[in-house]
């Protein structure tokens, strides 16, 4: 798990695309492309730089990474990743959860409030307090849709050590995201 973890959180693409007649994605703030949840009650929206990328990782394994930033500005690191690996299957609609003790897939996310210091993982702590769950409802070759929810535990970057005790809580979370 720890190694789907440093895939998820290493994996930042920023891009800076203007979308065509108002459609979503790229470095455009939109109500139509995003992810959203509660984050301890508050409201957070990620709907700049946001994106479902599929990528091929050799083997049969396929990783599906929800990407989003909260902010236009270069400078700000906030944004959230959420990933599954697929190893023994193909990306599809479905349920898929941190807990999950089979061999075809891995969940995995990561939020950075903003830090050089400290982010927050899901994926990590073998007993979470809510364990990262991630619907799919929707997947074609244009967008991907559902929700998600689960405790994503502060980590120090420096250290590499993860909380066991210290978390944020992503409660009502949902996505629509075009596929890059």
């Amino acid at each position: 798990m720890l190694s789907a973890f440093i895939l998820v959180s290493c994996q930042k693409e920023v891009s800076y695309e203007t979308p065509v007649n108002g459609g979503g994605g790229g470095g455009a703030g939109n109500n139509s492309y995003f992810i959203q949840a509660k984050v301890n009650g508050t409201t957070k929206t990620f709907n700049f730089n946001n994106a479902a990328i599929i990528t091929d990782l050799g083997g049969g394994v396929k990783s599906l990474s929800l990407v989003g930033n909260a902010s236009s500005n270069a400078s700000s690191l906030e944004g959230i990743n959420l990933a599954i690996n697929f190893m023994a299957i193909s990306p599809k609609t479905g349920t898929y959860t941190e807990d999950y003790s089979g061999t075809d897939y891995v969940t995995a996310a990561v939020y950075n409030p903003n830090s050089t210091t400290v982010v927050y993982g899901a994926g990590l702590i073998a007993s979470s307090v809510s364990p990262l769950n991630i619907t799919i409802t929707k997947l074609d070759n244009t967008v991907v849709s559902g929700t998600f929810k689960g405790a994503f535990y502060k980590l120090d970057i420096s250290s590499g050590n993860p909380s066991s005790t210290e978390y944020l809580n992503f409660t009502d979370g949902s996505f629509n995201l075009p596929v890059r």
